[in-house]
């Protein structure tokens, strides 16, 4: 097993999730997974002098990132101060949808956020397709997602931290992502989902457990 983010072979248990972290840089199952379909997916357009959106840029990630795509690289949060080391722009979602012209992107990717963001999913990823260029890609994950079950939301309009956390897990988490999630993600007007093409076998070279870490791909179609 060896990190592909460091190059680190030593890993250690985060939240119960054995090998979940890379001991070396702090990558978590989810960042190496990222960077595997990065490589493939998301690298190649670098060359063309794309422009790439990393919401909530984790900071084991951003330095590649920023060495491949340069001055087209952007980088922002709700909470830029979180993030010192990505120089990450103020983007309060959903207020903002229109802090970026339409057809702007080739690329957006996001970690675990959309469970973030006050409001309904379908709206985010509308807001977020809108962003990007004909042929763009959308690169994410969400906690989960829990086929067994829908979609849960409207975390923001709970009383307490202690009933998100009952329900989401964090007190930051305002929604929990079910079996229709994954269902709209593939039938999105406007582009298709694309396999991250992610087996079990590469996970466990990455020390990834089989299965976890899933990821949606989704290409916006040629105009």
């Amino acid at each position: 097993m060896r990190c592909n983010i460091c190059g680190g072979t030593t890993f250690e248990a985060f939240r119960g999730r054995a090998n979940e972290r890379c001991a070396g840089c702090g990558a978590k199952a989810r960042h190496r997974v990222a960077l595997d379909i990065y490589e493939r997916l998301l690298f190649p357009l670098a060359g063309d002098g794309a422009h790439i959106l990393h919401l909530a840029p984790e900071e084991c990630l951003v330095p590649v990132l920023r060495e491949t795509f340069r001055d087209g690289y952007v980088t922002a949060d709700a909470d830029p101060d979180r993030y010192p080391w990505a120089d990450a722009r103020r983007l309060v979602l959903p207020d903002q949808f229109d802090a970026f012209p339409p057809a702007h992107f080739d690329a957006i990717l996001h970690n675990h956020v959309l469970e973030h963001i006050p409001g309904h999913y379908r709206d985010h990823l509308a807001g977020l397709v809108d962003w990007l260029k004909p042929g763009g890609l959308m690169i994410f994950s969400v906690p989960g997602p829990y086929l067994d079950r829908m979609t849960r939301e409207g975390g923001e309009h709970f009383r307490t931290d202690a009933e998100r956390i009952e329900l989401f897990r964090q007190a930051d988490h305002f929604k929990r992502f079910g079996r229709d999630f994954v269902k709209h993600v593939e039938t999105m007007a406007g582009g298709r989902r694309l396999d991250d093409g992610v087996t079990d076998a590469r996970r466990a070279e990455l020390a990834v457990r089989p299965g976890k870490a899933p990821f949606f791909v989704w290409r916006r179609n040629e105009e």
